[in-house]
């Protein structure tokens, strides 16, 4: 049958890229597991994504001790990439000890190797640079991955994925899509510090348009994630006392980003999981607006996880939309509870978003897979593809097929800066009459470009 392509109005497109070549650890079950994968790695330099401490047999995050046979720098993403692990081969590299001065927004401990949020920056700094060749061959390898997840529109954020300047990357960009090889409308997630943000609106690309490639929001990170524990809470984690998370940003410093941007017709969107940070975001957009008026089309939400009813309210009394990942239930299901206890029965709220303010889907790939159907299955059953001996996650939030479908185009179109969508899939099977449990399995035979058929299998 045809559906409407689907837009995914929340991903990394050099991540994607970027991932395919670099040690993939989402299957690992074991702290020693992982340093059988990545100690015999013929490199000189050792980058590894995608553990997740909930899934080991440990229970627990590696530390620089687990990692004393590697001989060579090694960094380990966990799989939200807002907390890494290094060897002391890596601390030494980055000339860190314990008299280092912490990070304002993050932290780093010495003793065990772990770094969260804005200190992430001190380990990006030390990541070979990529060349422009190299960041053109990422965006190919994830052009042709999303096309073939019927993918044809993305809101992006690249600018963050390397320490590189960003023009590096818009020329990467352009210079893809001038060869043929960008299929896919991207529309760029503008994340960068307040002096390079200056600087970008300085050189008149605010809202720049080119050909398949577009300037979109801001895009600011203001906490954590939920499996990190570094997403900003009003009280503590259930399963850690005294620990809050961590805003990455003060109320003035997050106010002065979003006041820049809207005074220059960007909009803004803020990657907030915990309802702390939820609730800074909502009173920045409030003065922000108050004080500048203008008419938004794309203020959003990023995740918004921990959002609660109360919150979703205010949210649409200021017009800021969401932008969320039911796929993220996949894995958090197993950590829900100790996070946050009885917290939990006021989270994931997608559906009565949905029925509130405008919502769109996304996966933040490759934090989880791109694919659409697993994320749409997901939204539908509230249950875990990995783990399905869990229960259904708060049944009332479950969305319909056909709402599903809709958070994935229609309400998306806002987000990708478009006023129309008519890019089509041929899937292998009607979705509207299988059994719940097949969506997942789904297959994108067809997708069609304003009329041409760009992917066929």
């Amino acid at each position: 049958m045809l559906l409407p392509a689907f837009i995914d109005s929340h991903l990394h497109m050099l991540g994607i890229g970027y991932y395919q070549e670099i040690i993939d650890l989402k299957s690992t079950k074991s702290i020693n597991e992982i340093i059988e994968l990545v100690k015999d790695k013929d490199l000189s330099f050792l980058v590894a994504r995608g553990f997740n401490q909930a899934n080991l047999k440990e229970k627990r995050m590696p530390v620089k001790q687990d990692l004393q046979e590697i001989d060579k720098p090694l960094i380990l993403f966990r799989i939200c990439g807002h907390v890494a692990v290094v060897n002391q081969k890596m601390l030494d590299l980055m000339k860190i000890d314990e008299s280092t001065p912490q990070i304002e927004g993050g932290s780093f401990d010495y003793n065990t190797g772990i770094f969260t949020e804005k200190a992430l920056g001190l380990v990006y700094d030390k990541i070979p640079e990529p060349t422009k060749e190299d960041l053109k061959r990422y965006l190919i390898n994830a052009n042709k991955i999303l096309i073939s997840n019927g993918i044809t529109k993305v809101a992006s954020d690249d600018f963050s994925s390397f320490n590189v300047p960003y023009k590096l990357v818009i020329e990467a960009i352009n210079e893809v899509d001038e060869m043929g090889l960008l299929d896919v409308e991207i529309t760029e997630q503008i994340n960068l510090p307040i002096d390079k943000l200056q600087d970008f609106i300085s050189k008149g690309y605010a809202n720049k348009r080119f050909n398949n490639f577009k300037m979109g929001p801001l895009k600011i990170l203001a906490d954590g994630s939920l499996g990190g524990k570094t997403a900003a809470l009003f009280e503590d984690y259930s399963d850690d006392f005294g620990n809050k998370g961590i805003l990455t940003f003060t109320d003035q410093e997050l106010y002065d980003l979003v006041s820049l941007a809207n005074k220059n017709g960007m909009d803004s969107v803020i990657h907030a999981i915990g309802d702390r940070t939820v609730d800074q975001v909502i009173k920045t957009f409030k003065r922000v607006q108050e004080e500048n008026p203008r008419k938004s089309q794309g203020n959003a939400i990023i995740h918004a996880q921990l959002a609660t009813k109360k919150q979703i309210a205010e949210m649409k009394e200021n017009n800021i939309g969401a932008i969320v990942q039911p796929i993220f239930i996949n894995s958090d299901i197993k950590i829900v509870d100790e996070r946050i206890g009885i917290r939990k029965y006021d989270s994931y709220l997608f559906k009565t978003m949905f029925n509130t303010i405008n919502t769109g889907f996304s996966t933040d790939s490759p934090v989880e897979n791109v694919n659409p159907f697993e994320n749409i299955y997901i939204a539908i059953s509230r249950k875990s593809i990995d783990f399905p001996e869990y229960e259904i996650f708060l049944k009332e939030e479950a969305f319909s097929v056909e709402d599903a479908i809709k958070a994935y185009t229609d309400e998306n179109i806002r987000f990708v800066y478009d006023e129309s969508h008519d890019d089509y899939i041929e899937i292998n099977q009607d979705i509207y009459q299988i059994p719940v449990e097949e969506i997942k399995d789904i297959k994108v035979i067809k997708v069609l470009k304003k009329g041409k058929i760009i992917y066929e299998i």
